[in-house]
This record gives structure tokens, C-alpha cells and sequence, in this order.
């Protein structure tokens, strides 16, 4: 097929198999994930942490993420190889996160949180560009947003999994000991799978370097974005300080996981039509409103509503943000734009918990999330100062075959 012709993906709107595949891989690593974290915030409570420890717990963690996203897609793109880097980092948090279940400080905890992410920071943006290298640009945001809604599913059915072994009467730290099992059937679906077509690393290795540069204005917006992004924890512990119990932070985070699965896909494939900047505005339009709520209010009651709609802002921005970075980098820098692209998200999603349980102790939890409602006010801001709504761009070097599954 010529690089200029339309795939299968492209004339019957069906996204190519290693796209299923990969949210596959993503629904049963999330499962496992999100068996554990609801069930965090209290567990590091009983093991006397502050929420400035839960905030470095969240922090340090992603900015491990951080720089590992941005290493190993660079170094993706120089071997033209994504596949191996996502079958280890898969594999290493599989094995890594059920140490939970052996924690008995609050920075053990802390230590297997950052292990744990090690993982995610190897496989990311090698993942995200070989998505990108197996859909046609028309497609793109509904790609992402596929992935990203099995991801929510994951999500979903971890933290119903977490509840129903609680209700049946098992203890937090079992719970963890457990997540290793789903953990290892997403290790096994990429072994099975996901393959990815071979590229010549010569090639690779004259990308085109200013499509990164080019994302830099973006990469601004997604920094702030993320400060107000990266708080969820602090979600789950400002409904367990108004009541909630520990069996029902795990049914919180699956409302809020319910919007995020049920939207991303048709929010990433409006993205498509509507342009990435107009879809990833809404989204944080959402996320401002919803965090100046969870400033003021005071029930319990309002925190299921809460959670519902904080679940708008990444069902918007998932596909949309993802879209708009393959817009712009050429196939032979993906790795590397992505890399960079995860890395700004890390760095402030560093700061953010940080910055927001040091406000939490000290000026109390209205502060702390008026605080990250401000951020996000700021990234919309940004957003239309800076970012240009020419994302999606159809760029015939973009445009490879589907990658078999």
C-alpha cells in the first residue's frame, strides 16, 4: 500500500487489531492497579502517613514516570523497536505492585508506589507511539480514545474487585497480594498479541527533530493541565474526611471511572471532526469547575456527583491530547514526542500533589482544591493564547499499514 492510500481503518471506520489488543493489555493492568489505589489513601493513613507523605507518595512516583517516559521513547525511536520496551515495563509493574501487601511504613509504601511506576514509565510512550504508527491520521483521536475508555473500564472493574473482596471480608493487604493475578494475564496478552511492523533504525535515527519543538506551546498547556490532573488521590482522601467509608471509596472510584470508560472513545473520535483544541478546552472547562467544587463543599453526598464529573476532563483531553502530539511529530519521532509529551504531565504531576498536601495541612482541604482549580483555570487560558487549533494534520509520512495483532 502507498503511504498516501487509505487503509481498511480509514474507509470502514474500524480502528486496526493492535489497537484492541493494546487496551486489552491496558483494561487488565488497571484492573489490577485500581484494586489497590482507593484502598491507598486510608492504608497509608493506618501506617501514619500525612497527606503531605500521601502527596510525595502520588509525587515522587510520577516523576520517575517522568523521566523514564522521556528516555525510553527517545530510545525507541533510535531501535525502531516499541514492542520490547512495553513488554518489560508491563511485566515489571505486574510483579512490583503487589508489595504493597508487605509495606509497613508510610515510605515503604511510598517505595513500592515508585517501583511500581518505573514500569508505566518504561512502556508509555513507547505504547502511545505505536498506536500512533498503526492508524491513519483521520482516526486518531478514536484510537486513543479506545484505548483509553478499556483503560477506564480496567479501572472500573478493579475497583469493583477491590469492594466485593472487602465485602467478603478481606483485608487490604490481601487485596493487594491478589492484583499480581490480573497484572500478569495483561503481561501474557502482549506476549500473545501485539505485534508491531519493523522499521529500519537508520531511518529512525533521522527523524525530523523539529516536530518536537513544535509541541512546546502544547506541552505548556498539558503542564498545567496536569497540576489539577494529578490530585485523584486527594479525591478519595477528602471523601474518607467526610465519611467515607472504606468500602465505599473503592464504589467512588468507580463512578468516576464509569465517565471516564463510557466517554473517552467517542470524545477522542470527536477530537476527529471538531479539532483537538476545541474537545481538550471542554475538558478543562470540567476539570475547573469540578475542582472549585470539591472546594466547598462539605458532604458526603456531593462526593458521588463529584466524582461522576471529575471523570469529564480526562474522557475529553485522553484521545484529544494524544491525537494532537501525533499530529504533529512524524513517525520516525513519536517515540520521542511522546516521551516529552508524558514527561511535562510528570513533572507537574510531581509538584501538584506536593504542592496540594502541604496546602492541605496547613490552610485545610478548601485551599488545597480552590488551589488546583486555579491551575486548571490557567491551562484553559493558555490554551487559547498558545496553542494553535491545526493539531490534526494529515501528514502522508503519518500513514502506515495497520499493525497486525
Amino acid at each position: 500500500m502507498t503511504s498516501g492510500a487509505p487503509s481498511s481503518s480509514t474507509t470502514t471506520g474500524r480502528v486496526p487489531r493492535v489497537v484492541v489488543a493494546l487496551g486489552v493489555v491496558s483494561f487488565c493492568t488497571d484492573v489490577a492497579g485500581e484494586m489497590i489505589v482507593p484502598l491507598l489513601p486510608a492504608f497509608l493513613a493506618s501506617l501514619g502517613g500525612s497527606h503531605l507523605a500521601l502527596g510525595l507518595l502520588q509525587g515522587l512516583s510520577d516523576l520517575v514516570v517522568a523521566a523514564l517516559k522521556l528516555a525510553s521513547g527517545w530510545i525507541s525511536d533510535r531501535q525502531a523497536r516499541r514492542r520490547p520496551w512495553i513488554l518489560f515495563g508491563y511485566s515489571l509493574s505486574a510483579v512490583l505492585r503487589p508489595l504493597y501487601a508487605v509495606a509497613t511504613s508510610p515510605w515503604s509504601a511510598v517505595l513500592v508506589r515508585t517501583a511500581d511506576r518505573v514500569g508505566k514509565g518504561l512502556r508509555q510512550a513507547p505504547r502511545d507511539a505505536l498506536l500512533a504508527d498503526s492508524v491513519e491520521p483521520g482516526i486518531r483521536g478514536r484510537a486513543f480514545g479506545v484505548v483509553r475508555a478499556l483503560d477506564h473500564a480496567g479501572a472500573l472493574a478493579g475497583s469493583l474487585a477491590a469492594f466485593a473482596l472487602i465485602a467478603l471480608g478481606f483485608t487490604n493487604r490481601e487485596v493487594f497480594a491478589l492484583a499480581l493475578i490480573p497484572g500478569l494475564v495483561g503481561v501474557a496478552a502482549i506476549a500473545l498479541f501485539v505485534r508491531e511492523t519493523a522499521r529500519d533504525p537508520n531511518e529512525a535515527k533521522n527523524g525530523e527533530r523539529g516536530d518536537v519543538k513544535r509541541l512546546v506551546p502544547f506541552l505548556f498547556v498539558v503542564a498545567l493541565a496536569a497540576f489539577g490532573a494529578g490530585i485523584d488521590l486527594f479525591l478519595l482522601a477528602r471523601a474518607s474526611e467526610l465519611g467515607a467509608s472504606t468500602m465505599q471509596l473503592p464504589l467512588l472510584w468507580a463512578v468516576l471511572h464509569v465517565v471516564r470508560s463510557g466517554l473517552a472513545a467517542p470524545m477522542g473520535a470527536l477530537s476527529d471532526r471538531l479539532g483537538r483544541r476545541r474537545v481538550i478546552a471542554f475538558g478543562l472547562t470540567a476539570q475547573t469547575l469540578v475542582l472549585g467544587a470539591f472546594a466547598i463543599a462539605d458532604d458526603l453526598a456531593w462526593m458521588w456527583l463529584l466524582f461522576a464529573l471529575h471523570g469529564l476532563h480526562a474522557a475529553f483531553a485522553d484521545g484529544a491530547e494524544r491525537g494532537y502530539v501525533a499530529d504533529l511529530a512524524g513517525k520516525n519521532r513519536r517515540g520521542s514526542a511522546y516521551g516529552v509529551y508524558h514527561a511535562a504531565q510528570g513533572i507537574a504531576a510531581f509538584l501538584a500533589p506536593i504542592a496540594v498536601g502541604w496546602t492541605w495541612d496547613r490552610q485545610g482541604a478548601n485551599v488545597a482544591f480552590l488551589l488546583a482549580s486555579a491551575t486548571s483555570l490557567l491551562a484553559l487560558a493558555a490554551l487559547f493564547a498558545f496553542v494553535r487549533n491545526d493539531g490534526h494534520r494529515i501528514d502522508p509520512r503519518a500513514s502506515l499499514p495497520p499493525t497486525g495483532s
